[in-house]
């Protein structure tokens, strides 16, 4: 929990989050790339992080981003 929540601070601190999805995943050609975050959810393992992609909001989860 401590490294979830030591993720968490890190991504509200700058504002920004590095995708990193699998490769199946309909947003993967932007995996390594760095995005804004638009807002987050409740700390956790599968907590919401939403990132501005091309000006459109996308839900991913803490485990998606970096």
């Amino acid at each position: 929990m401590k490294h979830i929540l030591a993720k968490v601070d890190r991504i509200r601190a700058s504002g920004t989050a590095l995708v990193q999805v699998p490769e199946d995943s309909p947003h993967a050609i932007h995996n390594g790339k760095i995005f804004k975050v638009q807002s987050m959810g409740t700390p956790g393992v599968k907590c919401r992080v939403s990132v501005l992609i091309n000006d459109k909001v996308v839900d991913l989860t803490l485990t998606d981003v970096l």
